[in-house]
């Protein structure tokens, strides 16, 4: 090899791994200058943050873009914006879903309790608009519609479990399918009809994003990327200060959020 060819070669080395270390790093982006007890992405890359009675909504740019805000139903405590036209509010403790257009005008609401769900503490969007709720009252995983009327149930899971399931995170991955985390028992895999299909041993999920059969978890060490099909595995490495367990951090599949004295720093990945 001649000394051209091998200079070359160290350059292509040096850049491939420039690019790779930077590709499995969160890049900053900027921050917005408001704090929050929960933050959450879409797939537009917008930002929507929790704090007091409030949901705010920032573009890909962090710029605001709008607010809803209500004192009628205690402080919001997660939201959904998987789909960014129907985003989902939920209202643990009058355990109240609240559906938000993009611009956050408010389309409708939904108490569970009043449906006849009172035992209600984990809840996603489906993809065809609906809802997904698991009611520990029956051990079942069921799909609503916005109106509470019962569309599909799944077999009572206290049947399939050594130990009583204890979700903390319900995911439907874009109609394929829908995930249930019990982070001492791993993440029940469901078909689009709700029927259990299998059982993946990732314990310790207490929230997580699915896209295509790829889960995003994350803990102090990083966000991992996990196909359970086999496919692929990843993991992104925190910015420093999200590394310690005193640091609040959220995730999207596509944007981490780290609450910081300033406000929200916001990085991609």
């Amino acid at each position: 090899m001649t000394l051209k060819n091998t200079l070359t070669l160290l350059l292509f080395l040096s850049l491939w791994s420039a690019e790779t270390k930077a590709q499995d790093t969160c890049v900053y982006l900027f921050s917005i200058p408001e704090s929050a007890h929960f933050v959450a992405g879409d797939h537009f890359a917008n930002t929507y943050l929790l704090h007091g009675f409030e949901v705010e909504k920032y573009d890909s740019t962090g710029r605001f873009v709008s607010r809803y805000s209500t004192n009628r139903l205690g402080m919001p405590a997660f939201l959904d914006a998987s789909n960014p036209l129907k985003i989902l509010v939920w209202y643990s403790d009058f355990q109240t879903a609240v559906f938000l257009d993009r611009n956050l005008t408010e389309l409708g609401r939904l108490s569970l309790a009043e449906a006849g769900y009172p035992a209600v503490r984990t809840l996603a969007s489906s993809a065809d608009g609906n809802l997904w709720v698991y009611d520990e009252s029956t051990a079942h995983m069921i799909k609503l519609s916005t109106a509470g009327e019962k569309l599909m149930e799944s077999q009572p899971l206290n049947l399939e479990f050594y130990q009583r399931f204890a979700p903390a995170c319900i995911r439907d991955d874009g109609g394929q399918g829908v995930y249930l985390s019990d982070p001492l028992q791993g993440v029940a895999i469901f078909d689009p009809f709700a029927q259990m299909d299998k059982t993946l041993l990732l314990k310790g999920l207490t929230r997580f994003e699915v896209e295509n059969g790829t889960l995003y978890f994350a803990d102090q060490a990083g966000i991992h990327i996990e196909n359970w099909r086999g496919g692929y595995s990843k993991t992104i490495l925190l910015p420093e200060m999200a590394r310690s367990e005193k640091t609040a951090f959220w995730f999207s599949k596509k944007r981490m959020f780290m609450l910081t004295d300033p406000g929200i720093a916001v990085y991609s990945f």
